[in-house]
């Protein structure tokens, strides 16, 4: 089932269901027609609004959603939630399964994070080049 077709299923209007779970019509239409998620607490009140589950609502391809954020071993702090939405192959949840543990990853999570710090590495490397390359440009340049 689709959130469209539950919504019907149980009676409820857009516009009714929009201000129970804190939004308006024109978001919950974004929802409906797929062009965004709720963010995790407003799932959780149109979750229980319409008595199903996530999964009733999106495929677990389409949506990766936790109750509460996880804490992250490096630093023991809660993180900032950023909600991602990605459209990989349907053989990508069970590879992540066996792959993320064998490669030492608690969860997706934790793997996202560590290839956010490698980008983050990454691109600082490319802008210190880019300033050194500039600097040393300039030097020549002088007479």
């Amino acid at each position: 089932m689709r959130l469209r077709e539950i919504r019907i299923s149980k009676h409820r209007q857009q516009k009714e269901l929009a201000k129970a779970i804190g939004t308006d019509e024109p978001m919950l239409s974004k929802f409906e027609n797929y062009k965004c998620l709720p963010i995790p607490p407003m799932m959780k009140k149109l979750t229980e609004e319409l008595g199903c589950g996530v999964d009733d609502i999106y495929e677990p391809h389409e949506v990766y959603y936790q109750d509460k954020p996880q804490v992250i071993e490096k630093t023991k702090k809660t993180p900032s939630v950023y909600n991602l939405s990605v459209r990989l192959p349907k053989e990508a949840k069970s590879f992540f399964k066996k792959a993320l543990k064998k490669c030492g990853f608690k969860d997706i999570t934790a793997w996202i994070v560590w290839c956010y710090e490698r980008l983050q590495t990454q691109y600082g490397n490319i802008v210190e080049n880019e300033k050194d390359f500039t600097n040393a440009g300039k030097q020549e340049v002088k007479p």
